[in-house]
């Protein structure tokens, strides 16, 4: 082809100091790329909490009791209308969990979603049908010595 020039060079006719200079030139981009970012971890959410329920009749003061493992979370709910087992997850700072409670003969499922701090959480709770409010929680701390 006239008119038209190429340059191909073949890397086993380059020389050992050029093979030397790539490699290390790969292996700076390499290194020097920053590092992708690692998913959150889940807080640990193990313990008891105080929780305050704010509802359009009021406030009321449930316990929760929680105990994780991974992702998951179990654990026992005490409140005005008794006790009873919940269920959860926590993802990063995000926590989700459900307690079926029953008053009156009626059951209710009511679902906990918020975030989660170092010894604190907050957010929204839904009562089945029956309507939501929001909720924060404190985490009691343990004065053994």
């Amino acid at each position: 082809m006239q008119g038209k020039s190429s340059i191909c060079v073949s890397w086993k006719r380059v020389s050992r100091s050029c093979h030397l200079f790539v490699v290390a030139l790969l292996l700076l981009t390499i290194l020097g790329m920053p590092a992708l970012p690692a998913a959150p971890e889940a807080m640990d959410v193990t313990g008891t909490w105080d929780l305050a329920v704010e509802t359009q009749e009021g406030t009321a003061h449930p316990s929760i009791t929680l105990k994780q493992e991974g992702e998951t979370i179990t654990g026992t709910y005490q409140g005005q209308m008794g006790k009873s087992n919940l269920e959860g997850t926590v993802k990063g700072n995000d926590i989700k969990f459900t307690v079926t409670l029953k008053f009156q003969d009626v059951t209710y499922t009511v679902t906990y979603t918020g975030t989660v701090g170092d010894d604190t959480m907050k957010g929204a709770a839904r009562f089945g049908d029956a309507g939501s409010g929001t909720w924060s929680a404190k985490r009691r701390r343990n004065h053994a010595r």
